[in-house]
């Protein structure tokens, strides 16, 4: 099936650490692609905000997706995000940027606190046991949901990316339903979005963080918005399996994709 609402909200420019092309270069890539929107998600890494100088990179990520709305206008509505990392380890940061007029504001937990982020970790190592880790990285990922300033959780499934992905350890997904269905009843109860992030399909993974099973979960604890996002990091890859993240929220009971402007939510058609 064509989808006629295609909208990537999980992308990054060259304000981002690990990505490589301008804002611009993005927008005219969605252009061509046929995307409705896009929304520029760049890092903001909380937690090393200071040293790393995300404040800085967030500035001028605003500057320039405000100067690409006016160029792509009557195009591509082009909105004003981020991608916070790590809030709760650095409140005092995530307020500051999010004192901006933002459109979106996507959440996330790359690295446990007094630790790496999950790329780097050596998992043969008894303190980086899979099991352990993803029991707390879920109880962090609750917690930041609790805190609740952010509008979509991202790529819920993360470590799995790696622990799976790249190292080949099969993780039962199951032994933790207990812990995702307690975070989905809270996303739902705060009127949250939970991402569809589709960059696993182009990697090792091979599947949506989360995949169709836990997008049903969701929906059964009464979920009712759900973002879609490729996670790109160069201009090739905008729009990359923005179809097939639709067709799953479709399959998982979900009728809207939602567009958000001005941290409001706006639910459109999948269809």
């Amino acid at each position: 099936m064509a989808y006629k609402n295609k909208m990537d909200f999980h992308t990054h420019t060259d304000n981002s650490p690990d990505a490589v092309h301008s804002v611009m270069l993005l927008c005219e890539q969605a252009c061509q692609r046929g995307l409705r929107a896009i929304a520029v998600t760049d890092h903001c890494e909380c937690d090393v905000f200071e040293e790393e100088g995300y404040g800085l990179a967030a500035r001028q990520s605003f500057f320039e997706t405000t100067k690409a709305r006016s160029v792509f206008s009557g195009q591509l509505i082009v909105l004003r995000g981020l991608e916070l990392g790590q809030p709760l380890s650095n409140k005092a940061a995530a307020t500051e940027v999010l004192g901006r007029p933002l459109d979106f504001v996507l959440a996330s937990l790359h690295r446990l606190e007094g630790r790496e982020d999950f790329y780097y970790l050596d998992y043969s190592l008894p303190e980086n046991d899979p099991h352990t880790l993803l029991e707390l990285y879920f109880q962090q990922l609750t917690d930041i949901v609790g805190w609740g300033q952010f509008d979509s959780l991202a790529h819920l499934t993360y470590p799995l990316r790696y622990i799976t992905g790249v190292h080949g350890i099969k993780v039962d997904i199951t032994r933790y339903y207990d812990q995702l269905d307690r975070l989905f009843r809270l996303l739902a109860r705060t009127g949250k979005a939970l991402e569809i992030n589709t960059s696993g399909l182009r990697q090792e993974l091979g599947v949506t963080m989360p995949d169709l099973a836990l997008l049903k979960r969701f929906k059964e604890a009464g979920g009712e918005y759900v973002t879609i996002g490729s996670d790109a990091h160069r201009a090739g890859d905008i729009g990359a399996g923005i179809e097939e993240g639709m067709a799953l929220a479709a399959v998982a009971g979900f009728k809207y994709i939602t567009l958000y402007q001005d941290r409001i939510p706006v639910q459109i058609p999948l269809i």
